[in-house]
């Protein structure tokens, strides 16, 4: 429960959460943990998630804004007003484990400064979540071994305060791809620790027109930054002729992953693989078009 004096302070954006924020926000008070927190959810929404914060959760804060703030922006609205030495992002479509903070804390306390964990998938009924799912997360499925990574998406991301000021906080203005440059950042001057034991679920896209908005989305946004920023992968940049391999490298990329560590799960992702194939090539369509078109 939240304190004056908090040890950690979650962070939530929302915008239009009202489906998933009770499931989200009960999980967050179900934390087992031996010290104090606070919940924090910036909230531009237009929907009635704001009227369920302030019903359900009063132990919550919130911090409505009129009008509707992109992810990272209302990230670093939140951390302005966080108590805690210890930043916890997720989002308002996930559910974390019972000992999220807990777990995060012990890496943390084992001189790590920027850590993260595994996503489950919270909604496997349909190919298109089972898609997405595999198609977003496939380097932090929960079997992926312990190990220092250059990035992790703030779904599940938790680092200490000072480093959040040190780096200047995530690009206000991004509509994708402000945890990519918060990361790649981070990763400069800090090791970042993937630990599978940090655990949350999220709930994918399920139908054709989010997931194909989102994936679309994402590969503008992946050009965009590989123009401005040395990333993996800028070598699409350097060279666009090399872009017709980007859906084929891909796939590949994230049937190696699935083999090498996650081949329990390779019935579920061989069913998929079409509409994976498919989010790849819409991902590509964006990346192009930001690369050649704009």
């Amino acid at each position: 429960m939240q304190k004056v004096n908090p040890l950690i302070s979650v962070i939530i954006p929302s915008y239009n959460s009202e489906r998933f924020i009770s499931k989200c926000l009960f999980s967050l008070l179900s934390q087992k943990v031996d010290f104090d927190y606070e919940i924090i959810v910036v909230d531009s929404s237009k929907d009635n998630t704001s009227e369920i914060i302030k019903d359900k959760f009063p132990s919550v804060k919130l911090i409505h804004l009129k009008e509707q703030t992109l992810p990272g922006a209302g990230r670093n609205i939140g951390i302005s007003e966080a108590k805690g030495k210890i930043i916890a992002f997720t989002d308002s479509d996930c559910i974390v484990n019972n000992n999220w903070l807990q777990t995060a804390l012990e890496s943390i306390n084992k001189g790590y400064s920027v850590v993260g964990g595994s996503v489950k998938n919270a909604n496997s009924q349909t190919l298109i979540s089972i898609a997405d799912y595999f198609l977003t997360f496939n380097e932090f499925l929960p079997t992926m071994p312990k190990r220092e990574v250059l990035f992790m998406p703030t779904c599940n991301l938790i680092c200490k305060k000072e480093v959040f000021e040190d780096i200047g906080g995530f690009p206000p203005h991004l509509a994708a791809g402000e945890d990519t440059i918060f990361n790649y950042k981070a990763s400069k001057k800090y090791k970042l620790l993937f630990n599978p034991r940090i655990k949350i679920s999220h709930n994918n896209r399920d139908s054709f027109k989010k997931f194909f908005k989102h994936h679309y989305n994402f590969g503008l946004h992946a050009a965009l930054l590989r123009k401005k920023y040395k990333l993996p992968g800028n070598i699409f940049v350097k060279y666009p002729p090399l872009i017709v391999l980007i859906p084929f490298v891909r796939f590949f990329l994230i049937s190696l992953r699935m083999v090498r560590w996650n081949w329990k799960m390779l019935p579920s992702f061989i069913v998929s693989s079409p509409l994976i194939f498919i989010g790849i090539l819409i991902w590509s369509v964006g990346f192009m078009k930001n690369m050649w078109w704009s």
